[in-house]
């Protein structure tokens, strides 16, 4: 690649600042969910933030069931949220990001998602999302319309199809070219 105009420094530093906005002064906050996409989404945020000289501020949502009281001790889903915080943590030491990581147990996620972000003062806010039979498709369309509608900050949402689904049109494209 050559730079004809301007040094890289400067140019990542710029689309770093544009993806945060205009007169955009806060910290990214990505929300953690335990997919493989996350890592992706570490990795965008952290570089981003480096080149704006931002923090980044990475977000796991324990949903307490309102069975249980909302402090209540879920040692799985605690652990779970230590591995991959943990991981995140390293991407964004590899990427040289100053980075903050929190779990946060709450009723619902989209309300945590955006007090997180009104919290810390962000401009940009990533979440990511996999299509799978598991997860209903209620159950995203409520934690996102929610974000989407009352966060105080840019929301960028990426959602990557099903691994299975991808594996199978990869398979359907392989036959296609073969014949």
């Amino acid at each position: 690649m050559v730079h004809l105009w301007g040094s890289k420094a400067k140019e990542e530093s710029e689309i770093s600042k544009s993806a945060l906005g205009n007169c955009a002064a806060g910290d990214i906050a990505i929300v953690l969910g335990g997919e493989q996409l996350d890592t992706n989404l570490v990795y965008l945020g952290c570089q981003m933030a480096k080149g704006a000289r931002r923090k980044v501020h990475l977000v796991h949502v324990i949903e307490v069931p309102r069975a249980l009281p909302l402090k209540a001790v879920l040692t799985q889903e605690s652990e779970r949220a230590d591995q991959m915080l943990n991981a995140a943590m390293e991407i964004a030491e590899r990427v040289g990001c100053d980075a903050a990581a929190e779990v946060v147990q709450a009723r619902d996620a989209g309300p945590a998602i955006v007090d997180e972000a009104t919290d810390h003062h962000c401009a940009l806010l990533l979440i990511g999302f996999v299509r799978s039979s598991s997860k209903s498709f209620s159950e995203l369309s409520k934690t996102v319309s929610y974000v989407l509608a009352n966060s105080p900050c840019r929301v960028w949402f990426v959602q990557d199809p099903n691994s299975t689904n991808a594996q199978n049109n990869h398979h359907v494209q392989q036959a296609i070219a073969k014949s």
